[in-house]
């Protein structure tokens, strides 16, 4: 068959088969954009990084960050399940730790390191919540929704917002594998990769006579199949390191799985389809019923992991310090508020900000500068919007088609806060807060999904640019955001330029080291960080001042053997917090000459942080107190306690830095 006349096709209005087709640059356009979009996305995170190293060092480091690199580096050199160890109630054995270990053997085994590993986790916190609240957005839209989220979580506020987000190893690092699982399920979770913000996977067509379609049913679930594979492995690593995701996560994960199969259930009642519409509802949600079984299915592994580790010589994890305290709800509640204005950066009171404790005496930290004030008012409205994702997600948590993640993360928000508000934990401290510091990233996320896409709605302007055509349409209502997104950023940045916070225990070092006083007892707070700071020039064993023993919180029971080490002083001190059972004064120390030697008792009035030497009259309070000891204090602990006078009550339950119970 003849072919074509020359110049048929493009009368016809074809084209030419030679000619590149038009459209072969708008992928090419496309893909220039998201490389330019990624460029971004990691130019932000580095610069975010170098401000958050800066920020943790405006805080002290403290002895339990300092066992936590020691607990790293003792599996750098080989000891993976942390044998002999007693941990906290928190391992982050699968988290935390390992990346610590990496950093330890990049950096070396220094204090600094911790800071390092402390901005590396909230930068990646930071990234994956852009990333979750992005979803499937494009364009302007995924601008907008990350923005808002970095809004939110740009600049905790220093000193307890600081301590809680950026420098403390705790719950905010647990966030990372959580929200990582939420990804995960938000980009594979529905049918074609289908966002899951139009309310989960598509139910399945049906079949003849009005029954679900088996082959559909059979090719969806083989298709997404590993979904919930991919969800169990995640919370079973998560929930290894930290007993909080049952809270944030594997509670969540139940609870509205429970609630979207009852919303369908309800809705078939409803139309009337009788028992074949509720098969037929039962079948449709079957990606819910399988994503609560893999729930629950992490939770068993891990409780079976955990066994099969304490068997083979793991370490000893101490109990979650959990009770209920019904008597003081509304200061507790108080305390909470104050800690999470902190985590947001918001908490604006004038003067001092105030960190409350159950025996009614608080602890000051300077007083907020203008330009910090300024700052904290002006991020009440990242707190409010966070309020308003909440609220948007609350207001449709039974429809549904309502939001999957979304659905998640208010979950999470209002199980963590019940859970700890009510507890002992929130009446101790402001700084307790880090028990709910996932409540940051997860209502930034909140805020992202719900409302990030309004942000871009109003009335818009049209800018021309010079050497563009098309003139450029500018939303009045990202005016102000834009520029109360720079406020922010310029508060970060001031903030991170802050001097690093001192070396409290400088000149207790330094003495020791000079006497070559090497290895000795004293409080927990005072022992670890010493010992890190010093690279083990100086070893200091905490011990527990109820009963001058062992204080088995993240320690090894070996470092008391006095058939290994040999420990011949004490170092007490008026430091609040640290070992002020004691007094550090001298005169209420008597012990019997044959075990002390009374001509080796020093004072040092500087090095404290909180309190600072101070002449009342005739008596000098002093911070430290270094005593000398004759023979191995390790062998005497017994003979110590029982001749030091005014020591506190033997009770039969002292507790620990985490109000737990400590044996004596």
């Amino acid at each position: 068959m003849p072919g074509p006349a020359p110049g048929a096709e493009r009368v016809a209005g074809g084209v030419d088969e030679d000619p590149e087709p038009a459209t072969s640059a708008r992928p090419q356009a496309n893909r220039a954009w998201w490389w330019a979009g990624a460029a971004v996305f990691m130019l932000v995170i580095v610069v975010l990084f170098d401000a958050y190293l800066h920020l943790s060092k405006t805080y002290p480091e403290n002895s339990d960050e300092a066992n936590i690199l020691l607990m790293a580096n003792d599996m750098l050199h080989g000891n993976v399940y942390l044998s002999g160890w007693n941990v906290s109630d928190v391992p982050f054995i699968t988290t935390e730790l390992p990346e610590i270990t990496l950093l330890v053997w990049m950096f070396g085994l220094h204090l600094n390191t911790a800071h390092i590993a402390a901005a590396v986790t909230y930068t990646l916190v930071i990234a994956v919540a852009m990333l979750l609240a992005k979803g499937k957005a494009k364009g302007p839209k995924a601008i907008a929704r990350m923005a808002l989220v970095l809004a939110i979580m740009l600049a905790p506020q220093p000193g307890i917002g600081i301590f809680v987000i950026d420098f403390s190893v705790g719950h905010i690092g647990t966030a990372l594998p959580v929200m990582l699982t939420w990804l995960a399920l938000d980009r594979w979770g529905s049918p074609g990769g289908a966002d899951f913000s139009d309310g989960g996977p598509a139910p399945h067509p049906p079949g003849p006579r009005g029954r679900p379609d088996e082959k559909a049913m059979i090719s969806d679930l083989r298709r997404r199949w590993y979904v919930p594979v991919i969800v169990a492995v995640l919370l079973g690593w998560a929930l290894m390191a930290d007993p909080l995701v049952l809270v944030i996560a594997i509670y969540p994960m139940l609870v509205v799985c429970l609630v979207r199969v009852v919303t369908g259930l309800i809705t078939s009642g409803r139309n009337g389809s009788g028992l074949r519409g509720i098969g037929r509802s039962l079948a449709d949600r079957w990606f819910e019923l399988s994503l609560a079984a893999a729930a629950g299915l992490s939770y068993l592994v891990v409780w079976w992991g955990q066994q099969l580790l304490g068997h083979a010589g793991g370490y000893n994890q101490q109990p979650v310090p959990f009770a209920l305290d019904g008597g003081r709800w509304f200061m507790q509640a108080r305390v909470s508020v104050h800690g999470l204005l902190e985590m947001f950066g918001a908490y604006f009171v004038p003067g001092n900000t105030i960190n409350y404790y159950k025996s009614g005496t608080y602890l000051d930290f300077p007083a907020l500068s203008g330009l910090d004030q300024a700052l904290a008012i002006t991020h009440v409205i990242g707190v409010l919007f966070a309020i308003w994702g909440a609220l948007a997600i609350a207001r449709r948590f039974f429809f549904r088609d309502a939001d999957w993640v979304s659905q998640l993360l208010l979950v999470a928000i209002v199980a963590n806060i019940a859970a700890y508000v009510p507890s002992k934990i929130a009446d101790a401290s402001a700084l307790n807060v880090r028990e709910i510091a996932p409540v940051l990233p997860f209502a930034a996320v909140l805020a992202g999904r719900m409302i990030g896409d309004r942000l871009l709605s109003g009335p818009a302007v049209s800018v021309k640019l010079p050497r563009i055509s098309r003139p450029l349409r500018l939303r009045l209502l990202a005016i102000p955001l834009v520029a109360l997104f720079g406020w922010y950023s310029f508060g970060l940045f001031q903030q991170a330029d802050t001097p690093a916070a001192p070396n409290p225990f400088a000149e207790l070092e330094a003495y020791l080291e000079a006497n070559n006083l090497t290895y000795g007892i004293g409080g927990y707070w005072n022992a670890s960080v010493i010992t890190v700071d010093t690279g083990g020039r100086i070893t200091i064993r905490a011990v527990s001042p109820a009963c001058m023993q062992e204080y088995a919180w993240e320690n090894k029971p070996t470092w008391y053997d006095p058939a290994q080490h040999s420990a011949n002083f004490l170092v007490l001190s008026n430091v609040a917090g640290y070992f002020s059972q004691f007094s550090a004064s001298g005169t209420s120390l008597n012990v019997l000459n044959d075990l002390y030697s009374s001509n080796q008792r020093v004072y040092l009035g500087t090095g404290g942080y909180f309190l600072t030497p101070a002449d009342k009259g005739t008596q000098v309070t002093w911070n430290y107190e270094i005593r000398v000891y004759k023979g191995n204090l390790l062998a005497d602990l017994p003979l110590l306690y029982q001749k030091l006078n005014h020591k506190p009550p033997n009770v039969n339950l002292p507790v620990g830095p985490q109000n737990l119970p400590v044996k004596c």
